[in-house]
């Protein structure tokens, strides 16, 4: 018998050889949208639904109101929490913030 392989498209290298593993990076919601430096990257989603991946530029005081960056295609547009959207930030990003206040 043959050994286990994973997906074809990942190639036949079996898979107990493999050293990586990959795994989804873990992200954090973030409700404190003002401490955001404008150099964050971050995902947008709207009641829970992914909208886009976006830079942030600037919020309001009150962390209620953010507006993201232009970017290739997209446009800069604000958006408010009292829509429904949630700033979500990966793990290595939320450490460089923390590190660098």
């Amino acid at each position: 018998m043959n050994a286990p392989t994973a997906h074809a498209a990942a190639g036949s290298f079996p898979i107990e050889r493999r050293t990586f593993t990959p795994h989804p990076p873990q992200s954090y919601r973030l409700d404190d949208w003002f401490h955001l430096p404008t150099t964050a990257t971050v995902e947008i989603r709207r009641n829970g639904t992914y909208v886009r991946t976006a830079r942030i530029e600037d919020a309001t005081p009150d962390s209620r109101i953010l507006w993201l960056a232009p970017e290739g295609v997209d446009s800069r547009i604000l958006i408010d929490k009292l829509d429904g959207y949630e700033v979500w930030i990966d793990a290595e990003q939320l450490y460089y913030i923390q590190q660098h206040r």
